[in-house]
């Protein structure tokens, strides 16, 4: 473990959320001194782990200036994970409200940052920022090439804009910025409502609570490269730590997979008698998105260590230990 984040006062805005809990975990097994933020009382507890009890917990609007500017006092470096985020359905159906929330607390807690000094920022991008018709496997290099993926412009709009911004703020004000670009998420603690989760919660979701019939969106042939939560955060932590630029760097992991074949090994870890019905008729994202890890092993020592099947069995694990009921066969779903 490195010696850098001992006794480190890092703040993690978002530490309530998925990644966020992740983080904090992550970060308190390294020593760090740790201030996380939540919108609420309800949300700063939704997941209790060590990194959440070891917190140092400040509710508020992060919009709101003064806010800001309380949270980062004092910080040696601020990773900001706060946003708003959500699958296809709820991103299609919102890109205006995911891009302005977005923003204007990224743009809040940048400028709370710069007044009081922080030693260094860590903007935490997407992978939403690349174009429908990127090169396969996806260089940083093509962060702003085109328009982002129409089924995410709002959300990857947004996060072009943040990482414009603070490399503009290392170049203006002289900032120390650093950049990460991290691919799909899941895991433990994911969101598995089904109005606003991701592809991997929503199919742990369903297969696990389904009458026998499961509807996923798209014909199956769109293809992610997804990170599992705990290699996430390791991603997070080497840019902050080891990146020796301000520009964005890719956190991802080396496998790609179809949409079909992914539901079809979540059904099959699921042991569970499963319809598989794909509607071609409803959007797909992004025709394919695979990472280009080159960049962050060389330049941070970065790989993604837990394979996907690996991944899936915990998260589904955890889906039957922490949200339960899980359907059983002949039995309704939730019965």
């Amino acid at each position: 473990m490195s010696a850098f984040w001992a006794g480190r006062r890092v703040l993690v805005t978002g530490g309530n959320g998925f990644i966020g809990s992740h983080l904090l975990d992550a970060l308190a097994a390294a020593g760090a001194n740790l201030t996380a933020t939540a919108s609420s009382p309800a949300t700063k507890d939704r997941f209790l782990s060590p990194g959440s009890s070891a917190a140092r917990w400040i509710l508020g609007d992060l919009r709101d200036s003064a806010t800001a500017r309380e949270v980062v006092r004092g910080q040696h470096l601020v990773m900001h994970l706060a946003a708003k985020v959500g699958g296809i359905a709820y991103n299609v159906a919102h890109p205006a409200s995911i891009f302005r929330d977005n923003l204007q607390s990224f743009i809040s807690v940048l400028e709370a940052a710069r007044h009081e000094r922080v030693g260094r920022f860590l903007v935490t991008s997407s992978a939403c920022v690349y174009p429908r018709d990127c090169t396969i496997p996806t260089p940083e290099s093509e962060g702003f090439v085109g328009l982002p993926e129409p089924t995410n412009e709002g959300y990857g709009w947004a996060k072009r804009m943040e990482e414009f911004l603070g490399e503009a703020s290392a170049k203006e004000h002289g900032m120390d910025v650093r950049i990460a670009r991290p691919y799909n998420a899941y895991g433990p603690r994911d969101n598995f409502d089904p109005a606003t989760s991701h592809v991997v919660a929503g199919l742990i979701h369903k297969v696990l609570t389904a009458d026998g019939i499961v509807d996923v969106w798209g014909d199956g042939r769109t293809t992610r490269s997804f990170l599992y939560a705990t290699d996430f955060a390791r991603g997070l932590m080497a840019v902050a730590e080891r990146s020796p630029q301000v520009g964005a760097i890719n956190i991802g992991a080396r496998e790609e997979i179809s949409i079909r074949d992914l539901a079809e090994m979540i059904v099959r870890l699921s042991g569970r008698r499963i319809e598989l019905r794909f509607d071609a008729s409803k959007p797909s994202g992004q025709p394919r998105r695979s990472c280009d890890t080159r960049l962050a092993e060389s330049l941070i020592g970065f790989r993604a260590e837990v394979p996907l099947e690996e991944g899936l069995r915990h998260t589904m694990e955890w889906y039957r230990l922490a949200l339960g009921p899980v359907a059983t066969e002949g039995k309704g779903a939730g019965k």
